[in-house]
């Protein structure tokens, strides 16, 4: 057998742990004009070469090292990007793959608003094994994204052994996914938990707490709103956006 290309397994125990977000950006298009603007800035700015670049930094912020980087744009919309990531570092003469851990992203922009409401959605799993912890990545992913709503599952499977042979289905200690996010972090959403402690299954679910149309109403000049917005018009918008994300968050 041809061993010159096998990388070792260093640090291999047999849990997966699995950490999967899907994040929601919720816009307001004002006008006709600001739709096809919206639609070029899904494009350019979730293309696959900018999630490449956002992927390859979680990569290295929970301590790994990218093997393998597979991406595609989508017509007319939505991109995909999957990395191979292991925990050591590798030659870089080596090309290989590694399934010990990956790390991928998914897009789903919305074809058409509804009622002048965009929303778009990426879903990110992380998938190690060994000593990476993808818990350290919560923050960084759900800033990055500006998320409005996050949902976020987080489950370890198999199991392993000490060094005396007694059998662990975990090898850390977890009572909630939203003990590991940052203070300013619980300070911006309202957050859900729920735990299946027992099987290992830890779901989180989180909505942004208050509603600045700055940040979610869209126009044309990269989020500067030309158009003149009412103040009754803009009491409308931000209840039309709270039941939004209300929705997407109680998941009905």
């Amino acid at each position: 057998m041809d061993t010159d290309n096998k990388i070792p397994l260093y640090g291999f125990n047999n849990l997966t742990k699995s950490l999967s977000f899907s994040l929601y950006r919720v816009h307001y298009l004002p006008s006709t004009e600001s739709v096809d603007c919206y639609d070029s800035f899904i494009n350019q700015t979730y293309s696959s070469q900018q999630l490449e670049v956002l992927l390859i930094k979680v990569c290295h912020a929970i301590g790994g090292n990218v093997l393998n980087i597979a991406s595609q744009n989508y017509t007319p919309q939505g991109a995909s990007v999957t990395l191979m990531i292991s925990e050591e570092a590798q030659p870089e003469s080596l090309v290989a793959h590694l399934d010990k851990s990956h790390l991928c992203i998914h897009t789903y922009p919305e074809e058409t608003a509804q009622n002048g409401i965009a929303i778009f959605r990426a879903d990110i799993e992380l998938s190690t094994c060994g000593v990476i912890s993808p818990l350290k990545v919560l923050g960084y992913v759900i800033e990055a994204f500006s998320a409005d709503v996050v949902d976020i599952d987080y489950r370890v499977r198999g199991m392993t052994r000490d060094q005396r042979g007694k059998k662990h289905f975990n090898d850390h200690e977890i009572s909630h996914i939203s003990e590991h996010l940052a203070k300013e972090t619980r300070e911006k959403y309202r957050v859900k938990d729920s735990v299946m402690a027992t099987h290992n299954l830890f779901h989180c679910k989180l909505v942004r707490q208050s509603i600045d149309l700055k940040q979610h109403v869209f126009d044309i000049d990269a989020h500067l709103v030309k158009h003149q917005i009412s103040v009754q018009d803009k009491t409308k918008i931000k209840v039309q956006l709270a039941a939004e994300l209300n929705e997407l968050f109680i998941g009905k």
